[in-house]
């Protein structure tokens, strides 16, 4: 089963991922949400993985269109908490690469007031 939350604090958009992301109408439903907040003032998403357990094509499909949609409103979009599992997925599709990766989630809101 997959949920998510979003919030916002200091100009960022918060998505935390919980569960299993591999449904497209999750996926969907996910972007839909997210979407509706983010514009061009609020357009810098960190998105925890920190209790996202699996994610298959179906959510990474949805985070390269997250990071797409962010840029393009001049902004980026940040992953954080990564579980191994899901980091060994990042570096295979080279995803790493091309997302911002936080460390310390405290210090990246703190240099963002």
């Amino acid at each position: 089963m997959y949920k998510h939350t979003i919030t916002t604090k200091n100009n960022l958009v918060f998505l935390n991922m919980h569960g299993r992301l591999m449904i497209d109408e999750d996926a969907q439903q996910m972007q839909e949400n997210l979407f509706s907040i983010i514009n061009s003032k609020l357009n810098t998403v960190v998105i925890d993985f920190k209790n996202l357990e699996y994610c298959n094509s179906s959510g990474l499909n949805s985070l390269i269109t997250i990071l797409t949609k962010t840029r393009n409103l001049g902004g980026d979009t940040f992953i954080t908490n990564i579980p191994e599992k899901i980091n060994e997925l990042l570096i295979i599709t080279k995803l790493n690469t091309v997302f911002n990766i936080i460390d310390n989630i405290e210090d990246f809101i703190n240099k963002n007031k």
